[in-house]
């Protein structure tokens, strides 16, 4: 008669045979773009992060010309390397005028990376599709 191993170990076993994730080196923000919405109220952020082992968190936060925060978005942990989200603005939009996108990329309370994209709230077709 066949003996039937302990699922247990057998799941020790095939957990026992994974190599760690080792990153060379901590995670950057590759590309980084914003794209107003036709409504002006609303900005399309793309944006891709070199691979990374431990899932880092992502910091979004829009100014106007007068360096005045007009959105804000925290997202803990992203699993993807590659992120689409939409920035609601709390203030009415000023069509034209030049606003600061400020990007933070941090893991355990440790920044990885910044990035500043500056683009006039002008609506236009995304490029690259």
């Amino acid at each position: 008669m066949t003996q039937l191993r302990d699922p247990v170990e057998i799941y020790r076993e095939s957990l026992a045979g994974i190599q760690p994730h080792v990153e060379a080196r901590p995670p950057k923000i590759q590309r980084a773009e914003v794209w107003p919405y036709p409504d002006l109220a609303r900005l399309w952020i793309r944006l891709e992060v070199s691979p990374f082992a431990a899932f880092p968190h992502l910091a979004f936060s829009a100014a106007d010309p007068d360096g005045q925060i007009v959105a804000t978005m925290f997202m803990v942990e992203i699993r993807e390397p590659y992120q689409s989200v939409t920035l609601h603005l709390r203030q009415p939009p000023r069509p034209g005028e030049r606003y600061t996108l400020e990007i933070e990329l941090s893991r355990d309370e440790a920044l990885l990376d910044a990035r500043t994209v500056e683009f006039e709230l002008t609506f236009r077709e995304p490029q690259g599709e």
